[in-house]
């Protein structure tokens, strides 16, 4: 169904407070990347920034930043919603960057 490349070693990561970009390439061909983050890295980064706000890319949330949480969130942006959720979460990448 895809391929999940992590652009970071996902051992790593803080899995309580961290973000990591994420490519993923669909059987059909189609190739997205994603920020996945945890809630308390985006408090974490607003904080360090001093300011009381955050917009960018929109990250795909999960509850802990290891592979088995991120690979369910991926799978179900691309079931839920008849894969609506790839063009929100996902900015699409030619085929070459994977």
């Amino acid at each position: 169904m895809m391929e999940i490349k992590f652009l970071s070693p996902i051992e790593d990561v803080n899995p309580e407070n961290d973000n990591v970009d994420v490519l993923v390439s669909l059987d059909d061909g189609r190739s997205f990347s994603f920020l996945v983050a945890t809630p308390s890295n985006i408090f974490w980064s607003m904080a360090n920034e001093g300011i009381d706000y955050y917009f960018g890319t929109p990250p795909l949330f999960v509850r802990v930043l290891n592979r088995e949480c991120v690979e369910k969130a991926i799978k179900a942006i691309i079931t839920e919603g008849d894969g609506r959720w790839l063009d929100v979460y996902g900015t699409p990448q030619a085929a070459d960057q994977i």
